[in-house]
């Protein structure tokens, strides 16, 4: 089992475990169905399937994702979108998931039916090297720019996979158990119709889920023990839009107002544990690497060999989504960059992709244009994110701790996102419909 990983979904229970590795194994697919050269720095997909208790003994079945299960249709555990899609528990249903969850408090124990009996498992092949955060320490300043390099390589590729549409019919069925509305009391449908804007389902639960959080930010950062100065605390309401719509960049094309924001695969957790590294050789001043066992090229410790690092997986996708891209770069520039704007920089400069479209009339964006600064929206990100980024902030930047608003705060941390131009030309992932 030394070459192998197992990794059981137990987290979240039942229904969010089986959605998680459903759309685990539809993301795979789509890498290798468009070829992308992303296929090759995640782990290796070797089996994946259901363990689950049956009369009294264990069973496993193997699931490449499609089609339901026996052992889930007899649980009546029904995918969000119904069972005529190809992963039937794959993205769409997880966002629609997400979406009837949002806002509602933290459930006990999962006590659905086979919720103690029914556990989904993937097996990949194991990644040689050493993850990131083991080697942050000894790195050369060339190892951690390479890593940037790669990082903002890698992410290109994961954001121009084509993705799912989830369909306004599928998040219908969704809205009939549960109704949403801005933070301001204004329904999003009722926003976008007036201001005649054309949102895609996925951005209308995006939308939806951020006015949903915003409504109890200060309680659970308070929950937390987050040390947000006071001064800042009492100035999130106001630093956060009242209209989430305008996040998304709304520009009119062709007599209609659309979101030029773009959509995408976004993996959401890529930190330092999910990084590996192998270690290489440099030869003199040809710089001609080779991969080395225990600090030697072949076995043998040469002279005037060179140890260095270089990045070669990405792991754990298992909080895969799809959203903002800029969600990406918070996890990477907080906790593998630790906040170094240089390596921000890199990444960015290897990356490529506009994190937002341009206006056709091309027009630059000023100071009061908050919402359409990256660093803006970034920091409104950061402090509605589901995990402890406020945390991470203040312990990185401890002279923030003395900030009078939260835009010392965005300029601090996100003002080199402002600097960032992308490549306008790119052709944007597109939905499979």
């Amino acid at each position: 089992m030394d070459e192998y990983v197992v990794k059981i979904f137990v987290e979240g229970g039942l229904e969010a475990s089986i959605l998680g590795l459903g759309t685990e194994l539809e993301f795979y697919n789509t890498l290798c169905e468009v070829d992308s050269p992303l296929k090759n720095y995640i782990p290796t997909v070797l089996a994946s399937g259901i363990l689950h208790l049956e009369n009294g003994s264990f069973e496993i079945d193997s699931w490449d994702g499609k089609k339901v299960p026996d052992v889930l249709a007899k649980c009546n555990l029904i995918p969000e979108t119904g069972k005529g899609d190809v992963f039937p528990f794959g993205i769409r249903s997880k966002k629609l998931f997400e979406y009837r969850k949002a806002g509602l408090p933290e459930s006990g124990p999962d006590s659905s039916a086979g919720s103690n009996s029914i556990w989904p498992y993937l097996i990949t092949k194991r990644c040689k090297g050493k993850i990131y955060a083991e080697l942050r320490d000894e790195l050369s300043w060339e190892d951690v720019l390479n890593l940037a390099s790669f990082l903002g390589e890698q992410l290109q590729n994961l954001h121009s996979l084509p993705y799912p549409s989830l369909g306004n019919s599928s998040l219908s069925v969704v809205e009939q158990k549960k109704e949403f509305s801005f933070a301001n009391g204004m329904d999003i449908d009722v926003a976008s119709n007036e201001l005649d804007i054309h949102i895609p389902a996925e951005w209308e639960i995006f939308v939806r889920t951020l006015s949903q959080k915003k409504k109890d930010v200060s309680s659970r950062l308070n929950k937390w023990g987050v040390p947000v100065p006071e001064k800042l605390m009492e100035k999130i309401d106001g630093y956060l839009p009242d209209d989430f719509l305008k996040l998304l960049f709304i520009s009119e094309q062709n007599g209609m107002k659309r979101a030029l924001k773009p959509l995408s695969w976004i993996h959401s957790d890529i930190m330092d544990d999910n990084v590996y590294m192998e270690p290489c050789c440099t030869f003199g001043s040809n710089e001609i690497a080779a991969l080395t066992d225990n600090g030697s090229v072949n076995g043998h410790n040469n002279g005037g060999e060179v140890k260095s690092w270089r990045p070669n997986y990405i792991i754990d996708f298992s909080d895969l989504s799809i959203g903002d891209p800029l969600y990406d770069v918070i996890p990477i520039h907080l906790d593998v960059f630790r906040g170094n704007s240089s390596l921000l920089k890199q990444f960015l400069q290897c990356y490529k992709l506009p994190l937002m479209q341009k206006t056709p009339e091309n027009r630059s964006i000023t100071a009061n244009d908050k919402f359409r600064r990256l660093s803006y929206q970034a920091m409104c990100y950061c402090i509605l994110h589901d995990e402890n980024v406020l945390g991470a902030i203040f312990s990185l930047w401890t002279g923030l701790q003395t900030a009078e608003t939260w835009e010392e705060v965005e300029q601090m941390v996100w003002g080199e996102l402002n600097n960032y131009q992308g490549v306008a030309c790119h052709v944007t992932p597109t939905p499979n419909l």
